[in-house]
């Protein structure tokens, strides 16, 4: 990867360049500007939008789709190395100007080849009165009863046997387990069972674990999963059936775990596998069938009315069984290895600004198949490679920004190859991309899209002067298109309209949970997430890591014909293009500072009190969030009189842009929390899948309501620093847009 010519190539292009530097790009810039093609120069944005419209092939897609699901691909296996090997190639063949394969050796987690994870009910004499199912079974297509398939579990979940009373937990939320406490109902040395759905699964084993459970065990609740009833769950429908155990990490901390902060490189150093931010207990996950049969004989107190499910069941709270002497044993086989993955990076380079990079990713890896997560979104990254490099070969064309694809190794382990190679080429990413757009999958559904975006992109919800460029997109629903909603925007602003904005649809707030993780939280480089969800009768996409996650599953149920692949695949490429092709960066100040403000009232109103019972005063934080609404309003006043000729105060505006996400980045992290830096977009400590504003600032306070009065002087500290810290920074946000230093 050090031959990576668009990471260490001749034009540095710092955010902050020197005369000296100023004068060579000046010189390159008015040379490829006098050489361009002449057939590009007359066609436009649009022009170019048009052709991917037209180019882009939904029966392409479905070509790659096959390609990619023929084999499980767990992150660090031969067959995920298939993969990588498989994208590299196609990009080669493609015409891409740079592919590289960019090796991590780090530790991943498999299950025992010969011995299942189980989970098992131990009748008064040790006797097993009833085992779950080592696999799920094979309901529809012929690849499910692939030998290769493995034994059931949750990534990174602690080898061991364990027995003990079980104890019903709801959703394994923090105020899950406070309700269990109130009513005396201790976990120490108890197996506790959850239903997925409301937070992630690694924030569920972390909190048993720190309340003395000596295991976990997880499952989907039909509820939630197959609201419908069992006539309709897959394959006759897309609902979970009753054997579905879905796979997933229970490693809270991202990237490899024995190289925290640095690249898992052959120089790195690796740290005790005993002191690894990895669980010490076994979790397992397993089919709601299986979960019935525990569940059917819980002893204890019936549980709350907003906790019964949709098992045909009383579901009791615990802790034990209502026969003598019963106990829940949990055996699980799992091991930790060392082993090698990749990302394959491909590069289209840029015309006017090489330096400057628009990067578009998707991972390789999947839990088994991988029909959903993360093919969907791999075949879509293939398609729109396909179509881009042959706008290069047909017109001449190149974008005056480099665009980088990036196929990331091991994501569901942890997001672990993007992160690792954030962390190698942090400082040349952070000196020189633009933006991430990150597609996990193209579809987990089909019912409207769903965005999760940083706020300086929120501007691709309009686009320039109003004209919406989600509006560009053919609505891929044909019920939709016959109720007149004729574009993807229109079904999107019904079926998920923002709270806030009348008749607009919901911007989503940029969490964790993907490989958008070290670019945004990191760094500061303002990222995108986008995809075609499901409806909300489910808490979730209802075969997500499952066996059934197949071709199958998405070409004859979620998406026959593969139009709704075609408008995720389109839209990327529309913004794509309108990063990489403007003279300015079309980046959303307004929005951020209204977001900032929102957030920051939002604290105020239902912690206000709390603060002032301190004697903290908020005045310096409230002031520095309306310095950064005045300057972000002056900027753009200022940039009306921008000589666009001139090439080095184009570049000026736009590092000032670049700059502003960056100024969100403390080094020292959130409180608790060095591996995330960005102290306004953040995920909450308590679900790590979900986005919190100023979550430093959030969670300390939420943390100060619950806490012992013994822990609540050093708190109080804590909020007052980082207090300072993220007054400090939007602040710091303020005089980027600026020329002056002080």
């Amino acid at each position: 990867m050090g031959r990576f010519s668009l990471l260490t190539g001749c034009l540095t292009g710092g955010l902050g360049l020197t005369a000296a530097l100023g004068l060579v790009f000046l010189l390159a810039t008015n040379h490829i500007r006098n050489g361009r093609n002449e057939e590009k120069d007359l066609l436009t944005l649009e022009d170019f939008e048009d052709y991917i419209m037209n180019n882009v092939d939904p029966q392409s897609i479905r070509q790659f789709l096959r390609n990619l699901t023929t084999l499980p691909h767990l992150g660090g296996t031969e067959e995920e190395w298939q993969m990588s090997t498989l994208i590299s190639d196609t990009w080669h063949q493609q015409g891409m100007d740079e592919v590289h394969m960019v090796p991590y050796e780090v530790l991943l987690s498999y299950p025992s080849k010969e011995v299942p994870n189980l989970v098992r009910l131990v009748d008064q004499d040790g006797g097993a009165a009833w085992a779950s199912a080592p696999k799920q079974k094979p309901l529809y297509s012929p690849e499910e009863s692939n030998p290769d398939i493995p034994f059931t579990f949750n990534g990174y979940a602690a080898p061991g046997n364990v027995t003990g009373d079980a104890v019903y937990v709801n959703y394994g939320r923090s105020q899950d387990f406070k309700t269990l406490s109130e009513k005396g109902i201790n976990l120490e040395g108890k197996i506790v069972i959850a239903r997925y759905g409301k937070i992630f699964r690694a924030n569920i084993a972390q909190m048993a674990e720190d309340l003395g459970a000596v295991g976990l065990v997880l499952f989907s609740d039909p509820s939630d999963y197959a609201p419908e009833g069992p006539e309709f769950v897959f394959p006759r429908s897309y609902f979970l059936p009753p054997s579905a155990a879905p796979f997933g990490t229970v490693k809270l901390v991202d990237g490899d775990p024995l190289t925290p902060f640095y690249p898992a490189t052959k120089s790195a150093f690796h740290i005790p596998m005993a002191e690894a931010p990895i669980p010490t207990i076994p979790v397992q996950p397993i089919g709601y069938e299986d979960a019935w049969q525990i569940l059917r004989y819980y002893g204890g107190f019936p549980a709350p009315e907003e906790w019964q499910g949709g098992l045909n069941i009383t579901y009791n709270l615990g802790p034990g069984f209502f026969q003598p002497g019963w106990k829940l044993n949990l055996d699980v086989n799992n091991n930790n290895t060392h082993t090698t993955t990749y990302n394959v990076i491909g590069v289209i380079k840029g015309r006017v600004e090489p330096d400057r990079y628009v990067l578009l990713g998707n991972h390789i890896d999947a839990w088994i198949f991988g029909g959903l997560d993360p093919n969907s979104g791999t075949a879509a990254m293939l398609e729109l490679s396909r179509v881009l490099t042959k706008l290069v070969k047909e017109k001449g064309w190149r974008p005056r920004r480099s665009l980088v694809f990036c196929a990331w190794g091991a994501e569901e382990y942890g997001i672990v190859g993007s992160l690792e190679w954030t962390e190698q080429f942090g400082k040349q990413l952070a000196d020189r991309a633009v933006a991430y757009l990150n597609v996990d999958m193209a579809i987990e559904g089909n019912y409207t899209l769903r965005t999760k975006s940083a706020p300086l992109l929120y501007q691709f919800k309009k686009g320039k002067k109003n004209v919406f460029l989600f509006h560009k997109i053919p609505n891929p629903d044909p019920e939709e298109t016959k109720a007149g909603r004729l574009t993807v925007y229109d079904t999107w602003a019904l079926r998920k309209p923002d709270p806030v904005e009348p008749n607009s649809p919901l911007m989503q707030f940029i969490g964790s949970g993907s490989d958008y993780k070290g670019f945004q939280h990191n760094l500061g480089i303002p990222c995108m997430d986008t995809r075609y969800t499901y409806s909300d009768r489910t808490l979730g996409e209802p075969q997500y890591h499952t066996l059934y996650e197949t071709f199958a599953l998405v070409d004859e149920i979620y998406d026959r014909g593969f139009h709704f692949h075609k408008a995720v695949t389109v839209l990327w490429g529309y913004i794509t293009l309108r990063l990489s092709e403007p003279e300015i960066l079309p980046f959303s100040l307004d929005a951020y500072a209204t977001f900032i403000s929102r957030a920051s009232n939002s604290i105020l109103e239902k912690y206000g009190d709390l603060i002032s019972s301190q004697n903290i005063t908020m005045d310096y934080f409230t002031a520095a969030v309306r310095r950064f609404k005045s300057t972000t309003s002056a900027f753009w006043n200022s940039t009306e009189k921008l000589d666009r000729e001139n090439p080095l105060a184009v570049r000026h505006v736009n590092d000032q842009l670049m700059m502003v996400e960056r100024a969100f980045i403390d080094a020292r992290g959130l409180p608790g929390r060095p591996d995330y830096n960005h102290v306004v977009t953040a995920p909450s400590k308590n679900d790590a899948y979900s986005g919190t504003a100023f979550a430093g600032l959030s969670d300390t306070l939420y943390s100060l309501q619950v806490a012992p009065d013994d822990l609540r002087a050093d708190l109080w500290v804590t909020f007052s620093q980082h207090l300072a810290a993220v007054t400090h920074a939007l602040e710091t946000a303020s005089g980027v847009l600026t020329d002056e230093l002080w």
